[in-house]
């Protein structure tokens, strides 16, 4: 269910981006040539909580990408159990996600010679990214709920440090309010 979420909020975007004006009728929409590339925690590399877990949040959302477009894409370089540090700098990912990837044949998750995930390197890197969806804070979050928690702050950071300073949408989600 979440994955599908995430897909319908990728289409609704685009459409409302249309509707908005923001893009033109021949700029980028949901139609073109769109390379999503998915950063931060679980919520989108979701394959290890799934039964099926080949299904995942990029999964699904490049097969919905290409029913309009073959030349649409999707990059995972979310990893399960990110935080804020972890998407500026870099992690390690959890030694059974990288086996249980290799055991499930999925795609490894793309390392450095140090064996780190460095998602705001690879972004960077990329050449063809259109769209950046993000979900980050839910660890954080966790690790710090008894102490004072920011999320204004939080993302301002982000922004500061330049998590989002790349040629591309980017779609933010927060899966934790701490006020609730």
């Amino acid at each position: 269910r979440v994955n599908q979420e995430i897909v319908g909020d990728f289409q609704i975007m685009a459409e409302e981006k249309k509707a908005t004006g923001k893009i033109k009728e021949n700029e980028l929409n949901f139609k073109t040539d769109i390379h999503a590339v998915l950063m931060g925690d679980s919520v989108l590399d979701t394959f290890y909580w799934l039964s099926d877990k080949r299904r995942d949040v990029r999964f699904e959302l490049d097969r919905l990408l290409k029913e309009d477009n073959k030349n649409a894409k999707c990059t995972n370089l979310a990893v399960d159990e990110s935080t804020i540090y972890n998407v500026l700098y870099g992690i390690q990912p959890n030694r059974g996600y990288v086996r249980s990837r290799a055991w499930n044949k999925l795609e490894p998750y793309p390392v450095d010679n140090a064996g780190f995930v460095r998602p705001l390197y690879l972004v960077r890197n990329l050449k063809d990214p259109t769209h950046v969806i993000l979900s980050i804070g839910g660890n954080d979050a966790r690790a710090a709920f008894a102490s004072s928690f920011n999320l204004e702050g939080i993302y301002k950071r982000m922004m500061d440090q330049g998590i989002i300073d790349v040629d591309a949408e980017t779609c933010v989600s927060i899966s934790f309010d701490p006020t609730s």
